[in-house]
């Protein structure tokens, strides 16, 4: 499959057009690798502040943040629907690691 040239899309429509652009070549891949790193920036980031071994927290935070931003990036179509799909199931998974957790009680 031949991709269009950098040199042919119309970069006067603003940044839309170069994520359309970044989607058509990377064929969805680079939405999904800001994606991973959004969940691990927020997971490392919660467990470096926090100094214990809350695990199930961390990972809630890092998939709530991913899931936010997710959306976002689904609605603007830079994320395709099953990676979109994969964030929500985290997130689900997360919530009730979290809710089961009896570590507070």
């Amino acid at each position: 499959m031949a991709y269009t040239s950098p040199t042919d899309i119309n970069a006067s429509r603003g940044i839309i057009s170069i994520i359309e652009y970044l989607n058509d070549v990377t064929e969805h891949w680079i939405g999904r690798v800001i994606m991973l790193a959004i969940f691990v920036i927020f997971t490392a980031g919660y467990l470096r502040s926090k100094n214990d071994d809350d695990i199930t927290g961390a990972l809630a935070v890092g998939s709530f943040a991913s899931f936010v931003i997710g959306l976002l990036f689904w609605l603007i179509g830079f994320l395709d629907s099953v990676a979109f799909g994969v964030i929500i199931g985290i997130t689900a998974v997360s919530t009730a690691l979290l809710m089961l957790d009896r570590r507070g009680q």
